[in-house]
């Protein structure tokens, strides 16, 4: 079986009075209940019969689910101003920006990133003193060990080797101090970061001025084309005044008349004439003129497509200048692009080459790390002296107090790891919900606090999110301050709305506010639930009622919470049947308000629903308790609340009671 729990003792300002008007309701429906049914109970134990089965429950194993119920507002998401947490981070050079204006992100997202090198640092250090101060807890620990028990001959020989180790770890914490002080004077490495931005922003540079020449190159080839078009023209118009129009057909005609002259003029002379060839001159003109036609069509037709030539390489150049001008805006921009990524990286070799910060931490460093060395060392030879001689009293007190201070100085350490990690988790900027980027205020290379390109100050965030999810909404609940404990983010809601009574719309715990309001002397906290909208019903400004699920138990041990009832200082309920001891009209604490066949048992409590509860301890599966009150136990308790039943005060209906005044167990 399973009951949701209204774990309220105290409820918010808008549905306090509801709430309690409910329970008040509730609490005289069940003292009406008991009213009815103790007259019959009390008859049937006067009458000596057995407990009727219907006043018996048998106790087994159900669910019990806790939950704290307000009420709230549903509300659109709001714009968040995000900014770099934490007091050092206003001085720090932003490093990335993960996000554009537009983007969606989502919950736990990196958006922005500060130069984290410091804290990175710092986390290394603060961790190498917990290491360092737990060695020394470690080796205080075991010196006085060894100081209460005595050194054998096999430590006294760790103790040498100790030594020996000793000595060379702070030989070579020495020369790594040398190497990092050498590190510290020596600047090389960072000059040549800085030369090496500079040679790259005089190319970009470069490269931005150069662009534009093959656009003008291919203008000058336009131009010499063109003038070579108009000459091979000029020229073809010259052969055509000077030969006429002369077609390919005309010269094929005079090559067939010179062909058929020719056969004339060679079949006479093949023909054993005498005299001279009648022929010769038809033959010799026929073939002049086919000569004169076949140059005049040759000249007109190789100027011809000489020009046509010409055409097609003015249209080329026309293409190939036009494809160059679109190209030369996009290599601009590019050139653009790069001139400004050089110049942010020249800003941070240049900013890197100025921060002496970091050398100055990894010498330091170093230089602990000779100083603890020759601590160790030191403090390895005094436990081979200590050892190679018997510990007197002052030697173990000497001890102990060296193990109560290591302990002090490992729990320094470990508080100050907590703050260096704290430190360099706030130099990432995340987005707390999911959401779209609306706007951007930050830079490479600029601190937090100033203005970016637009002009915009990070006054108003470093990010600006904003929540766009249609699919959910937001709503602003009051939790008073006896439940804010139990209260999570992540916890379920289900949440109910006047304008459609039917429905449940399911959704989650996102933020607890850690401040409080506090209004009419009545102390209450902000919760920020996020509620699943697909269906769109919901809109901005309804009243909503929730109901938050705070823990949550299966299979365990259950019993109306009905049964509950209190006989002086000790919950428990009346079982049917004898107790532990063999009675069956006692009490296991030696009370008598039990009845004929039953006995009281104490019991433990754990989860408090509604109509059920948890028991941890008084009861087991199986056994069969009464849900109502017994003749002896009614009338005492009757008589200890002035004859009012389930009275908040002294005994009573110890579950029913407390659930009508609004309490619940967690």
């Amino acid at each position: 079986m399973s009951a949701s729990v209204e774990y309220q003792p105290e409820l918010l300002q808008g549905s306090k009075k509801k709430s309690k008007r409910k329970w008040l309701y509730t609490g005289a429906a069940v003292v009406l209940v008991l009213g009815v049914g103790i007259p019959v109970m009390m008859q049937q134990l006067r009458s000596g019969k057995n407990v009727s089965a219907s006043r018996l429950y048998t106790v087994g194993y159900g669910s019990v689910t806790q939950s704290v119920s307000t009420s709230g507002t549903i509300q659109a998401p709001t714009a968040l101003n995000l900014d770099f947490q934490g007091s050092n981070t206003g001085n720090a050079l932003i490093t990335a920006v993960h996000v554009k204006v537009g983007q969606k992100v989502k919950a736990g997202q990196a958006l922005a990133q500060l130069d984290d090198s410091t804290e990175k640092i710092s986390v290394e250090q603060a961790q190498s003193s917990v290491n360092q101060a737990k060695a020394g807890l470690a080796s205080a620990q075991a010196r006085l060990a060894q100081d209460q028990q005595g050194a054998t001959s096999a430590q006294i020989s760790t103790d040498q080797l100790a030594v020996t180790k000793a000595q060379t770890a702070l030989s070579q914490a020495q020369q790594q101090y040398k190497y990092q002080l050498a590190t510290y004077n020596d600047r090389t490495s960072a000059e040549a970061s800085v030369q090496s931005a500079q040679n790259a922003l005089a190319q970009a540079q470069q490269a931005l001025s150069s662009t534009g020449s093959s656009v003008a190159s291919d203008q000058q080839k336009l131009q010499n084309d063109e003038a070579t078009l108009q000459t091979d023209q000029e020229t073809l118009s010259n052969a055509s005044a000077q030969y006429g129009n002369v077609t390919e057909a005309q010269v094929q005609d005079a090559y067939q008349k010179y062909q058929s002259e020719l056969s004339f003029s060679n079949s006479w002379a093949n023909g054993g004439y005498t005299g001279s060839n009648p022929y010769t001159t038809a033959v010799n003109t026929a073939s002049s003129q086919y000569q004169q036609l076949q140059t005049a069509y040759n000249a007109v037709d190789s100027a011809q497509q000489t020009v046509t030539k010409d055409q097609q390489t003015v249209a080329n150049d026309k293409v190939t200048l036009a494809n160059d001008q679109a190209n030369q805006t996009q290599t601009q921009q590019k050139d653009e692009l790069a001139v400004q990524a050089t110049q942010q990286n020249l800003a941070t070799a240049q900013a890197n080459y100025n921060n002496r910060t970091s050398a100055q931490q990894s010498l330091s460093t170093a230089q602990n790390a000779v100083t603890n060395d020759q601590e160790a060392l030191q403090s390895a030879e005094l436990t081979l002296k200590n050892d190679q001689q018997p510990a007197s009293n002052a030697t173990i007190m000497s001890d102990e107090a060296s193990v109560a201070s290591a302990q002090a100085s490992v729990q320094n350490a470990q508080a100050q790891l907590q703050s260096a990690q704290l430190a360099e988790q706030e130099t990432t900027l995340t987005a707390p919900i999911s959401g779209v980027v609306t706007q951007v205020n930050a830079t490479v290379g600029q601190t937090p606090g100033t203005s970016n390109s637009s002009g915009s100050s990070s006054s108003s965030g470093v990010i600006v999110l904003q929540d766009l999810n249609a699919k959910d909404l937001q709503v602003n609940l009051q939790v008073s301050e006896s439940q804010i404990g139990s209260v999570h983010a992540g916890d379920a809601v289900n949440i109910t709305v006047p304008a459609y009574p039917n429905d449940t719309f399911t959704g989650a715990i996102s933020q607890v506010y850690p401040t409080p309001q506090v209004t009419s002397n009545v102390t209450q906290y902000t919760v920020i639930a996020t509620v699943d909208n697909s269906s769109g019903n919901l809109k901005p400004g309804m009243t909503a009622s929730a109901t938050i699920t705070t823990a949550q138990k299966t299979h365990v041990l259950t019993v109306p919470a009905i049964a509950l009832h209190q006989v002086g200082r000790q919950e428990g309920v009346y079982v049917a049947g004898q107790s532990s001891n063999g009675s069956t009209n006692g009490s296991t604490n030696g009370s008598t308000n039990g009845a004929p066949g039953t006995h009281f048992q104490s019991v433990q409590t754990g989860l408090m629903g509604s109509n059920t509860v948890e028991i941890t301890q008084g009861l087991q599966a199986g056994e069969q308790i009464l849900i109502v009150l017994p003749e002896q136990a009614a009338a005492a308790q009757a008589q200890a609340g002035g004859g009012s039943f389930g009275g908040a005060g002294g005994g009573g209906f110890g579950g029913a009671a407390r659930l009508a005044a609004g309490g619940g167990r967690g």
